[in-house]
């Protein structure tokens, strides 16, 4: 049985992928682990799914898609509270919220900073 304060395998999977930048296989991985959630939990992992969807589509060069979902990785992510799945939720929503600045400015991919997703020593 795991350990209710211990993030499920899943979700630690799927925050490897994305902070190796494997966002297509962060989406796929994190997906599975979002249909057992609800509140807020399922709130924050699918604000992860769509920034890592945005972040696939602005390496291929859709920055409409990836604005779109960056957007809405925001909303979903100012919704929160910190420590939600023992995750740093303010470095993670001040990152995204970045990169979606990074989107509107047009600026060039190699400028854009992704996030680091992390997570709390105390919440754990």
């Amino acid at each position: 049985m795991q350990n209710p304060n211990t993030p499920h395998q899943l979700l630690l999977k799927g925050i490897e992928e994305f902070n190796n930048h494997e966002f297509y296989e962060a989406h796929e991985t994190l997906e599975d682990y979002w249909n057992t959630l609800s509140g807020d939990e399922k709130e924050l992992v699918q604000s992860i799914i769509q920034a890592a969807v945005a972040f696939y589509h602005f390496g291929r060069g859709n920055r409409v898609g990836a604005r779109k979902l960056l957007l809405r990785a925001v909303k979903r992510a100012e919704s929160v509270a910190e420590c939600t799945l023992e995750i740093e939720t303010a470095p993670y929503l001040e990152a995204i919220r970045n990169s979606l600045l990074t989107v509107e400015a047009d600026e060039p991919a190699s400028t854009m900073q992704m996030p680091t997703i992390r997570f709390k020593g105390h919440c754990i």
